[in-house]
């Protein structure tokens, strides 16, 4: 038995890491049956591996090796990394990126080493100023420093402190399993998960950052040590803005007093990290370039595609202008009960809580990309919910929308999709309800 369990085991660790070889080396992003066929299998022996009486030696090596696999490969299914290098050239030329759009750099007058046409053309917002935070720019100033004329260079070297930035993740995600006295094997459900292998070491999104400083202050605030948890959560911020949400709970959780000391931590933080970008421009810009987003952009959402098409239908134009903006303060107002709500919640609920917020926020915003579910990822391994992992293998589907030039998107994939997560979701949230309150 303990033979054929070992064959499986290997059958799907070598399946696996097929998988992954031909997502990372062989396919394009608008190559979408290939992708949707990797992804399944991949998917597939994640399950089944999770399954398997794997010992915490062995999911952490195969996890490492997994993405490591990618090292070397450009990021195939997103061109964000283009503006990265953008704004890493920006810096150790000695210019701040938060001040100028990149047509700025396109005049006789202003030219830079590696700031061309051609790098240009790649830009997927190059008429919006860079919203990437301090962290994510110190990053790339360190990758154009160490390959001042090497893309691949750069890619190669920020993936490399990505996966480091993972090895932290899967460190505190242990850490804290054990302080809440849950089986450590729950991170299995991180460490493999096949979304979280592509799109954070293999198609280089922050994310993975932000989840290491995020995870890093839960643990440190779970040991009471409030200063070292406001600077790594206002690290968190200095990646991307997103750990903001989870504010209206730690308040519930930490009281006024030691949520001024928490916070007034990582604004100290927050503050060093800007400090070398400060202008009178820097905020403007940012919150330009936000609110834009908000009023512009829209891919793979879900309550908000049923009210524009409701929209269209009453007023007969695409009323994102309103409806984001709209949606965006419901999601706060949302949050704050939800935070009132919980403000006697126990420490171990405290990633529940960040899992809902996070849930509720990407139920309700016109932007959902498959990167931004690897945090519900690593949240869910805390809770007894897993339909982040369900989604997290069904948001594939939204890259059936790169298929053509034109970025057209499968509505009925996405109601798929949504249909897959919603579903699971109201199932595990009627299910726990009837194990905490059981009928008689």
């Amino acid at each position: 038995m303990a033979t054929a369990l070992s064959r499986t085991t290997l059958l799907l660790l070598l399946v696996s890491a097929a998988s992954y070889l031909g997502l990372g080396y062989f396919t394009e992003r608008s190559s979408f049956i290939q992708l949707l066929f990797f992804f399944t299998v991949s998917f597939a022996a994640y399950f089944q591996l999770a399954r398997q009486p794997l010992s915490l030696k062995v999911i952490l090596s195969t996890a490492i090796f997994f993405r490591f696999l990618l090292l070397f490969s450009w990021p195939a299914l997103s061109d964000d990394y283009f503006r990265f290098i953008w704004d890493g050239r920006l810096l150790i030329a000695g210019e701040n990126p938060f001040l100028h759009l990149p047509t700025f750099y396109l005049t006789q007058l202003n030219q830079i080493s590696g700031i061309n046409l051609e790098l240009f053309h790649q830009l997927n917002s190059p008429h919006y100023f860079t919203v990437y935070p301090p962290v994510c720019q110190f990053i790339f100033a360190f990758s154009a420093w160490l390959f001042p004329e090497s893309n691949w260079g750069m890619v190669v070297c920020m993936r490399f402190i990505l996966i480091v930035a993972e090895l932290g993740t899967l460190h505190f995600i242990i850490k804290l399993l054990l302080h809440y006295h849950m089986p450590v094997k729950r991170v299995v459900w991180y460490a493999l998960n096949p979304l979280v292998i592509v799109e954070l070491s293999g198609n280089l999104h922050f994310e993975a950052l932000v989840l290491g400083c995020l995870l890093a202050s839960i643990y440190l605030l779970s040991q009471h040590k409030l200063l070292l948890s406001g600077w790594a959560f206002g690290l968190a911020i200095g990646v991307k803005l997103i750990p903001l949400i989870f504010l209206p709970f730690l308040l519930a959780k930490l009281g006024g007093k030691n949520f001024f000391i928490f916070t007034g931590a990582a604004g100290f933080i927050l503050l060093l990290l800007f400090l070398p970008f400060l202008s009178k421009e820097i905020f403007q810009n940012i919150w330009q370039s936000l609110d834009l987003y908000f009023q512009k952009f829209e891919f793979n959402a879900s309550v908000y595609y049923v009210f524009r098409w409701l929209g269209a239908i009453w007023l007969g134009y695409n009323i994102i202008g309103i409806l984001g903006p709209v949606l965006s303060l419901v999601t706060f107002l949302i949050i704050l009960v939800m935070a009132y709500r919980s403000r006697q919640i126990s420490e171990q609920n405290l990633p529940t809580c960040f899992l809902f917020a996070l849930s509720v926020y990407f139920f309700l915003t016109t932007t959902v990309h498959p990167w931004y579910l690897t945090t519900l990822a690593a949240l869910c391994v805390f809770t007894p919910y897993r339909y982040a992992l369900v989604w997290s293998g069904a948001a594939v589907l939204s890259y059936a929308t790169y298929q053509t030039r034109t970025y057209h998107e499968n509505l009925y994939l996405t109601a798929l999709e949504y249909a897959l997560v919603y579903g699971w979701f109201i199932w595990e949230i009627l299910e726990y309800h009837k194990k905490k309150y059981p009928p008689g």
